[in-house]
């Protein structure tokens, strides 16, 4: 038997909640007029946040 294929929108779901929002936030998120790709963006970062650069602590004069 085959297995059933997801939707884009069960997918968006899934990648959601990994990245810990849950579906009640998500539809929260677009209802206030978040495009999908921002919400993507954001779903995005929360797996893979921008690495921080080391800064030094020396002081160059």
């Amino acid at each position: 038997m085959e297995k059933p294929v997801m939707t884009a929108v069960e997918k968006l779901v899934l990648a959601g909640e990994e990245a810990g929002f849950s579906v009640e936030q998500m539809i929260q998120i677009l209802q206030t007029g978040t495009s999908v790709e921002a919400l993507l963006c954001m779903i995005e970062w929360r797996w893979c946040p921008p690495a921080m650069e080391p800064r030094s602590s020396r002081w160059v004069m």
